[in-house]
């Protein structure tokens, strides 16, 4: 096969020139067109005058949270939220896709909401729902924080002041940590303090792990008995009383000398004048 000759590549490269004159002549005019749309548009779906038209929604199957009212509503305002700003809910369909959630009591509530004061905004929205199954209002949510104590293991106390800590207001790490700690009380907060956390998430894993280590500790062994040597010798027991003597003769009585049988006519005498059968003495 012949070379190419100078004037066939001449021919080729302007041919190339030419398309890509074409091609930058295209993407000019596609820019431009772009550019008009997105001008002409207006606000986009989240309100705040930026365009997500050039990247596609994510998690299109992505469910709502449903709420019957039977726990803290804080976690179903968080969720819903987060699907809000996910799927660039606008603001005034805020509300319709929460409500459209709820359900049994909850769903009986908002009917009253609605016949009361109509559809609320979000924020009013928040506040009823909070209002109605919230927690009991606390005048000093901090100091309810501060007075939660571990009374059993450490994840029962964890999530304790993991539900209370949302709802007493900004506290910077330092003062949670310090909050956590002290609630452990000692030994076991004593040995969390020991590795000074700097942050709460790890105030919280070393509890867990003193824990471990003390339910894993081996119990003491017992006591053993001291030497038959070293014990202290017994005390002496009290020497009892000598037995009374049973042929001890009464007083007045010579010793040896047989007792003396009196008649009756004697003992009625005796009687009489008071005295012992049995020695001249008066009877008592």
């Amino acid at each position: 096969m012949a070379e190419p000759s100078n004037a066939d590549l001449a021919k080729l490269i302007a041919g190339l020139s030419s398309t890509i004159t074409s091609l930058q002549a295209d993407v000019a005019t596609l820019k431009k067109d772009k550019e008009k749309s997105s001008s002409s548009s207006g606000p986009g779906p989240g309100g705040d005058g930026q365009h997500h038209n050039d990247r596609p929604l994510r998690f299109q199957k992505l469910d709502f949270p449903r709420y019957d009212g039977k726990t803290d509503p804080l976690i179903f305002v968080n969720r819903c939220e987060s699907y809000f700003h996910q799927q660039r809910i606008m603001e005034e369909e805020k509300v319709w896709m929460a409500s459209y959630n709820l359900e049994d009591v909850t769903q009986l509530w908002y009917i009253q909401v609605q016949a009361d004061e109509g559809t609320p905004r979000w924020s009013r929205f928040k506040d009823l729902l909070h209002l109605r199954f919230g927690p009991p209002l606390r005048s000093a949510p901090l100091f309810e924080l501060s007075e939660c104590r571990r009374t059993g293991s450490v994840e029962e106390y964890q999530n304790r002041f993991q539900t209370l800590l949302p709802r007493a207001g900004p506290l910077d790490e330092a003062q949670r940590v310090q909050l956590f700690t002290g609630g452990l009380l000692p030994p076991l907060s004593h040995a969390v303090r020991i590795h000074n956390p700097q942050s709460l998430a790890v105030a919280m894993s070393l509890a867990r792990q003193v824990e471990l280590m003390e339910l894993d500790r081996p119990a003491p062994a017992p006591a053993r008995a001291a030497p038959r040597s070293l014990l202290p010798a017994p005390a002496p027991r009290p020497a009892l009383p000598a037995p009374a003597d049973k042929t001890a003769q009464p007083p007045g009585h010579a010793e040896g000398a047989p007792m003396k049988r009196l008649t009756v006519a004697e003992q009625d005498e005796r009687c009489h004048l008071g005295l012992c059968f049995n020695y001249d003495e008066k009877y008592f």
